[in-house]
């Protein structure tokens, strides 16, 4: 039986003839020299592996290379196996899609509540905000982006990985904070939403577009936290140069900058984890772990998506998760 929608694939020797979207394309090498692609093709939240041999390359290098680019759909035929547990394609032959042959809205995963109600959810948040300041820098960032910040991924791969994946996140992460904050009065809102609203914003200038994502110059370079700190400062020169000549922050508003920057520049928490310093205040702790909190319950979520009740199944990169058995 040939299977024509990628997402049905789910065993081994299975026969596949259909569509796909590649999201990932590496070149490399067989230990004796010969050339291969590893492909990753994906159809909505359904994304495998798949190999392009060196039968499928030899004599049409530069044709297979313009095909088998990130972000282009491609026609393909291959048959399905299993590799360290994981389920792979090994493609016979493949070729480009011809215009109008496809659609690409089919082919994108895309966040699980509609664009425009997260945009406005967001935007009544950033509202909430009561310093001044604070709410002009986090309110302008966001207005100045707003089309990438609603389109682009959260991450290239394991958590938030599709289309809105970056505003579903951010607006995720900020319903927590913002249900915390209700509970300790100690704890800053202003810091919570303004941190949580930035702290990956620049996710838009770390990668190189929202359909297949990969790390772009300044995102291999200097990374989104330290960009996304930036954002800040340059809203802040462009505010006091709004004031007058020779304009200066207030001490109050200097430490209130400082504090929304930490919480950018904290938020992974650890500096093996990428953080340039650890948390040192008590917001900064908050959105650290209300981040841990969001992107591994949708790393989960996604990943036992299609797994066996009453099985532990891998979950990249936690490890074995064990899927509940629910009663009929």
């Amino acid at each position: 039986m040939i299977i024509d929608d990628l997402a049905l694939l789910d065993q081994p020797n299975q026969q596949f003839q259909g569509f796909g979207l590649i999201r990932g394309a590496q070149l490399a090498q067989t230990k004796k020299g010969d050339p291969f692609y590893n492909l990753s093709i994906a159809k909505g939240p359904k994304e495998l592996p798949v190999k392009v041999w060196s039968d499928q390359i030899n004599g049409r290098e530069e044709e297979v290379k313009e095909v088998l680019q990130e972000g282009r759909i491609i026609y393909f035929e291959g048959d399905t196996s299993t590799y360290q547990d994981q389920l792979q394609v090994t493609a016979r032959s493949f070729r480009p899609v011809k215009e109008n042959e496809v659609n690409l809205s089919e082919y994108l995963e895309t966040a699980p509540e509609p664009i425009e109600d997260l945009q406005k959810e967001l935007e009544g948040y950033i509202e909430e905000i009561m310093d001044p300041l604070i709410q002009e820098i986090v309110s302008t960032v966001y207005t100045k982006y707003k089309k990438p910040f609603s389109s682009y991924p959260a991450a290239v791969k394991n958590h938030h990985s599709f289309v809105g994946g970056l505003l579903y996140h951010t607006v995720c992460m900020i319903r927590l904070g913002r249900d915390v904050s209700r509970r300790y009065p100690s704890v800053n809102k202003d810091f919570i939403i303004g941190g949580i609203t930035l702290h990956d914003a620049s996710k838009i200038l770390e990668y190189t577009n929202h359909i297949a994502p990969q790390y772009s110059v300044p995102g291999e370079f200097i990374g989104h936290i330290s960009m996304s700190s930036m954002l800040v400062d340059r809203e802040v020169q462009k505010i006091l140069a709004a004031r007058g000549e020779k304009a200066q922050l207030t001490k109050l508003e200097q430490e209130a900058v400082y504090q929304l920057q930490h919480c950018i520049l904290s938020h992974h928490g650890r500096l093996e984890w990428g953080s340039p310093v650890e948390p040192k205040t008590l917001e900064a702790h908050i959105i650290h772990l209300i981040d841990m909190i969001d992107s591994r319950i949708n790393m989960i979520d996604r990943g036992l998506a299609e797994a066996p009740e009453g099985h532990f199944t891998k979950v990249f990169p936690l490890g074995k998760i064990y899927k509940p058995s629910i009663d009929e």
